[in-house]
């Protein structure tokens, strides 16, 4: 009957435990990370729902105060520019949003704790996993 080494398991279990806890770090960066960028989405979401509101309020108040017919469409121009406007800056932040979102991921994924559990799977494989992904 074979020996048994108590001690190889161990490490085994202890490299993989290691392994583990850094994905789940990672993870729970990531989550961290999605729910700040859907506050942040939905904050602006709702900052724009309130403005576009507000904007139909004031060109509904604008048309039924224009007392001829014929000024209806230069009223409904005027009144619309603000709105395009408010639209303009909506997607100006989106877009600030969606890039520090993706910056912010990429730095955590290259800095944070993916590399940490690359490093330990290296470990337990006898190789450097992450060297061949990142040449830095």
């Amino acid at each position: 009957m074979p020996a048994f080494t108590p001690s190889l398991p161990d490490f085994r279990s202890d490299l993989l435990r290691a392994q583990f806890g850094a994905q789940v770090d990672f993870l729970d960066q990531v989550s961290h990370h999605a729910f700040d960028t859907a506050r942040q989405l939905s904050e602006l979401n709702v900052r724009m729902t309130r403005q576009m509101v507000d904007d139909g309020i004031r060109l509904g108040r604008a048309l039924l105060a224009c007392n001829d017919p014929l000024q209806l469409s230069s009223v409904a121009l005027r009144e619309t520019q603000p709105t395009a406007e408010h639209l303009r800056g909506w997607q100006s932040s989106l877009m600030s949003v969606l890039a520090s979102s993706g910056a912010t991921l990429a730095h955590e994924a290259n800095d944070g704790g993916w590399q940490a559990a690359r490093r330990t799977t290296g470990a337990t494989s006898g190789e450097d996993v992450g060297a061949a992904h990142n040449p830095t």
